[in-house]
């Protein structure tokens, strides 16, 4: 069988790895710094959300308290 010829076997595994180590630091550099990015993008869209939402929660919620628990003259 040709693949396991003794005289072309070092060729392939050289081209083999070559081309492994290649498409994986291709998408080292380019996918994974383009996916951090967005990540740091989401996280600081979410804690701003959050932090929004936690001043108008407070006030729909004093709103709600007051609403069910009116004050008898």
């Amino acid at each position: 069988m040709p693949q396991f010829d003794a005289y072309s076997f070092s060729s392939q595994v050289f081209w083999t790895l070559t081309g492994f180590y290649f498409f994986y630091f291709f998408g080292l550099h380019f996918y994974l710094t383009k996916l951090s990015a967005l990540f740091k993008m989401r996280q600081k869209l979410i804690s701003t959300y959050i932090k929004d939402n936690s001043s108008v929660s407070s006030a729909i919620n004093t709103f709600n308290f007051l609403k069910l628990n009116p004050t008898k003259n």
